[in-house]
């Protein structure tokens, strides 16, 4: 009778070990696999916010390609083509920037190379600044109007030409946007490179004349895009040409 009390303590003991054993196992396991859980989250809460940031990056960088607006001309004089230009708008937020770059070189009593920049900021639609500069072996011209809170302050210099003046006037439409839309409805427009307002009249489907200057230039629009322009200037006439 004594010996099967006492193999019945050492069995109940050792059920007990088992059990505290078990316990203890159950509570390494359990503490192993909560480690295990949170280093997945975390790894998976890392990998989220890195997807999120690249998706956010290439957004801004499509965005970016969106706004932008590019279009390529060529300029040609008696038919022989003599530069290029290129003529970009960038929109951002409520901001437009256009900008107007050409490259000419031709014969007038020996070579002229000249650089031709335009530079226009608007917000909204009203003009803020414009920066008009050529640079020539012949000579380098800048025109500049900006506004200074009060009035636009004009400084214009170019071939034979020049004019110190303030504006109050708004301007809300000025030559550079000829060549990235079809002006309906204008009837002036500011002549960036000159400082001074100038006629837009239309004269037919998809055709208008400005008036600058004693100079009178003639615009073709289709499905409202610039195709072709005829330029007068002091020194030579010339065609501008959008590329197809």
């Amino acid at each position: 009778m004594i010996r099967r009390k006492n193999r019945f303590n050492i069995h109940f003991l050792l059920l007990i070990k088992l059990c505290m054993f078990g316990a203890l196992s159950q509570r390494r396991t359990g503490t192993f696999l909560g480690q295990i859980y949170l280093s997945y989250h975390r790894e998976t809460s890392f990998m989220r916010i890195t997807l999120l940031l690249i998706v956010i990056l290439l957004t801004g960088i499509f965005a970016q390609l969106a706004a932008q607006e590019v279009h390529d001309y060529e300029i040609t004089l008696a038919g022989f083509n003599i530069g290029e230009m290129q003529a970009t708008k960038i929109q951002k937020g409520d901001t437009t920037f256009f900008l107007l770059k050409s490259e000419v070189s031709f014969w007038l009593f020996g070579r002229i190379n000249l650089d031709y920049v335009t530079e226009v900021k608007y917000v909204g639609d009203t003009f803020i600044s414009s920066k008009v500069q050529s640079k020539s072996n012949r000579g380098n011209f800048l025109s500049r109007i900006w506004w200074d809170g009060d009035l636009y302050q004009i400084r214009a210099n170019s071939y034979k030409y020049e004019n110190n003046d303030q504006l109050a006037q708004a301007i809300t439409y000025s030559a550079v946007k000829l060549f990235y839309e079809e002006p309906k409805g204008i009837s002036k427009m500011m002549a960036e490179n000159y400082g001074k307002f100038a006629s837009v009249e239309r004269t037919g489907e998809g055709q208008y004349t400005t008036l600058v200057e004693g100079n009178k230039n003639r615009y073709w629009y289709e499905n409202g895009n610039m195709q072709r322009v005829s330029m007068q200037s002091p020194i030579k006439n010339y065609i501008i040409q959008r590329k197809q």
